[in-house]
């Protein structure tokens, strides 16, 4: 797991090609004005995905890992708490379908708090709870890349 400014992503070049364009995508400055959706930049290889939502409780909201895929979630405006672990220290709750399980809380994990203009990057050994608040309830918009390893 890494987590940064998005003004430092160039930093994480030497991780590869499909990363490196990912990290490059998410200092692209018309991100915010972006309608929600999906998008391709070379297929199943790299894409990205525009959320706009509402934080929630962290009791609301599951542990996530992957199997085939590098997540780089990066907060464009508003602020979020995500709940790290490592992934082989969770239960399942629900198997891979196809690329996501979910999975309970662990006993202990890390908090990262993510204000705008902060990414993470999460590999497949990483568990990750999106989407929490941060101080309070607010509203976020996210780019999520998806790297196929």
């Amino acid at each position: 797991m890494i987590i940064d400014k998005i003004e430092n992503a160039t930093l994480y070049a030497a991780l590869g090609d499909r990363l490196t364009k990912g990290l490059a995508l998410i200092q692209n400055p018309s991100l915010p004005d972006k309608a929600p959706g999906k998008y391709d930049i070379d297929g199943d290889n790299l894409f990205y995905m525009i959320h706009h939502y509402a934080t929630k409780d962290k009791d609301e909201i599951l542990f996530e890992a992957h199997k085939d895929y590098i997540d780089i979630q990066a907060v464009i405006e508003g602020a979020e708490t995500i709940g790290w672990a490592p992934a082989d220290t969770l239960e399942i709750v629900k198997p891979y379908e196809p690329d996501i399980v979910q999975c309970s809380d662990p006993d202990h994990y890390t908090e990262l708090k993510l204000p705008k203009g902060t990414f993470a990057i999460f590999f497949p050994n990483d568990a990750h709870k999106p989407g929490c608040h941060y101080h309070q309830k607010g509203d976020v918009i996210k780019v999520v890349v998806k790297v196929k390893i």
